[in-house]
């Protein structure tokens, strides 16, 4: 059940809102004790299909494999060298990205919200380096079960409900549907395009 404590109305910023409630899931939960919360940025993104079907949230992750800012990958005959740019907010170096999509985010129940945030940030690598944690096997992703995935994240979100977080800090993940769409609450929240990687070099191998 929801804890109890009065709910957010007005404009609400849930950009700072959820960069709060990451910094406490870092600080609670061993499992996500490498995120620094000052480097990962909540967006806010619009999704426009009706229902719940489809996607609620998404991590983008800034850099490549084990954290590499270049790639080089072959195209025909060249190898193609890849950089993707340095995105900097309030000072500091951003290493992720995560993407809110609403009004579909708020179609979840209190317990599915949580667990989709919690979700996001586990996908972050132990390293904590801007690439995503990796499996071994073909779907690096989730692992070899995306059901045991999805388990590990049920059990960290009853590990975090244990420890009693403060209700405020879950005020974000109570937000409701009919009062924004009836102009009683306003999401507000940064909206960030995401940081595309650009050709630096193209040669013929030797």
């Amino acid at each position: 059940m929801p804890p109890k404590g009065l709910p957010l109305q007005g404009a609400v910023d849930v950009s700072a809102h959820f960069e709060r409630l990451c910094a406490d899931l870092a600080h609670r939960l061993p499992a996500l004790g490498h995120i620094d919360p000052r480097r990962v940025l909540f967006c806010i993104s619009r999704s426009r299909a009706e229902g719940t079907h489809g996607v609620y949230a998404r991590i983008a992750p800034l850099r490549f494999s084990g954290g590499r800012r270049e790639e080089t990958r072959r195209r025909g005959r060249y190898l193609e060298t890849f950089r993707l740019p340095d995105l900097r907010h309030r000072g500091q170096e951003i290493l992720y990205l995560v993407y809110i999509l609403f009004p579909r985010f708020l179609r979840l129940s209190y317990e599915q919200r949580l667990s989709t945030i919690i979700h996001e940030l586990y996908h972050i690598s132990e390293n904590f380096d801007g690439d995503i944690r990796r499996f071994a096997g073909r779907n690096y992703a989730h692992g070899s079960s995306r059901k045991g995935f999805n388990e590990t994240v049920a059990g960290l979100m009853e590990r975090y409900l244990a420890t009693d977080p403060s209700p405020e800090l879950l005020q974000v993940l109570q937000l409701s549907e009919q009062q924004w769409a009836n102009g009683q609450l306003r999401i507000t929240g940064l909206k960030v395009s995401l940081p595309r990687a650009t050709l630096v070099d193209r040669r013929r191998p030797k």
